[in-house]
């Protein structure tokens, strides 16, 4: 049985709140997840949306969604994170067996306030799909990207005691915003006021899913493979304001195996899935030799019961990669003090020099660049505005992007 240590936020998705009550009086493990309400998330047609979320401290930024949080079955979890922002936050373990005091409501477990630090405790005592989001004001909270997926697995590469074995995992969380919102995040809403107009898988929306994620140049876009004759779990879940409709082409072979983080009594075939928000479902599908497609992701509108949008995952056998330019090995580097406000200093772990640097914004555009013949260096960033930006590091045919914040 393994311990494993990590952040957290998760809530229940139609609960509401009374009275909260105080964070537990007791000395948490330390923190490895930060709560942020000044992230920007850089949409598929380029427009800056402000964006609440989670990020690993040693990351130093949020992103939408929050980190995936990964554990074997008999795990003994301690989640702790600390709120840096200026609203309270809770963690609610969406799907997941834990008792009421580690459950994230908070009139019946507690709230976490600014620059305190709160943890959970419970057992992954069940393998499966599960997401996390914060419980507080949760329609607003939701809305701006405070969630996440949390993934059980269990032992012995099969996806439950007694089931099927396949190759590996692929997550995809399906989400949504409505622009107007984040833009000005002002008030609570009822769930059915909220009306998506930016519709993602994993954070990501239209061309994105097949060039990148950020903006930054060159970042590669979702692409799942597996070798023919295996099989890949899609590891489905919901935090839209929307009905998800999936539509998986036959070569695909898709069989439902699991239905919120349990087995179903009887695998079924899936040809087209509905996944309604807080839903999760585990698929496994096998493509045929030399398969190259997608899987349409559909958005409905639960209110009107209209069609709204549709992303594309692709998919594709792990034959087709082998033919593919491979990437040079890239550099390792490390950015410290992460966040800074005057300066940070950067080194290549691996010893070799820093040689033509990039500092990017957010939205791609280049800030600042210059070259360095030594693996280390230290940049001023004190001119640069609040907010997260790309440290690139180019020595050849080697690259490396990391994100630091100002």
């Amino acid at each position: 049985m393994r311990v494993c240590i990590t952040f957290l936020f998760v809530a229940s998705l139609f609960c509401h709140n009374a009275a909260p009550s105080v964070a537990q009086t007791f000395s948490p493990p330390p923190p490895l997840l930060f709560t942020g309400m000044d992230g920007i998330l850089i949409s598929d047609g380029g427009m800056e949306i402000p964006i609440w979320g989670y990020g690993l401290t040693s990351d130093g930024y949020i992103t939408v969604p929050g980190p995936l949080l990964e554990y074997e079955t008999g795990d003994e979890v301690n989640l702790a994170f600390v709120n840096n922002s200026a609203e309270s936050h809770t963690i609610h373990l969406h799907g997941l067996d834990v008792n009421q005091a580690n459950d994230g409501v908070p009139t019946t477990s507690f709230i976490v306030v600014q620059d305190e630090v709160g943890a959970y405790a419970f057992t992954a005592s069940e393998p499966g799909t599960f997401l996390y989001h914060c419980h507080v004001t949760t329609t607003l909270h939701l809305t701006m990207g405070m969630y996440g997926m949390i993934l059980v697995r269990h032992p012995g590469g099969v996806l439950f005691e007694g089931g099927p074995a396949y190759y590996s995992d692929a997550p995809l969380l399906f989400s949504d915003l409505e622009i107007a919102t984040n833009l000005d995040p002002v008030q609570s809403y009822p769930f059915h006021d909220i009306r998506p107009d930016y519709f993602m898988v994993n954070g990501r929306s239209g061309s994105q899913l097949e060039t990148g994620s950020t903006g930054i140049p060159g970042e590669p876009g979702t692409i799942l493979s597996c070798p023919n004759g295996e099989s890949l779990a899609l590891r489905l879940g919901s935090m839209a304001y929307t009905l998800t409709k999936l539509i998986i082409p036959s070569e695909l072979d898709a069989m439902c195996y699991m239905s919120d983080g349990r087995p179903v009594p009887t695998p079924f075939g899936v040809e087209e899935l509905d996944i309604y928000p807080g839903e999760r479902f585990t698929v496994l599908i096998s493509p045929d030799a030399e398969y190259d497609g997608t899987i349409e992701v559909q958005s409905w509108d639960m209110v009107n019961q209209e069609y709204v949008h549709s992303n594309f995952v692709r998919i594709r056998d792990a034959a087709l990669n082998i033919g593919d330019p491979q990437s040079p090995e890239p550099l390792s580097l490390s950015i410290s003090p992460n966040p800074s406000r005057d300066f940070i200093s950067v080194n290549s772990n691996d010893g070799r020099d820093l040689a033509d640097w990039t500092i990017y914004d957010a939205a791609g555009k280049m800030i600042r660049s210059g070259h360095s013949n030594s693996p280390s260096m230290r940049i001023d960033i004190s001119f640069l505005e609040s907010g997260a930006y790309i440290l690139e590091s180019i020595n050849g045919d080697h690259k490396s992007r990391t994100r630091f914040v100002r």
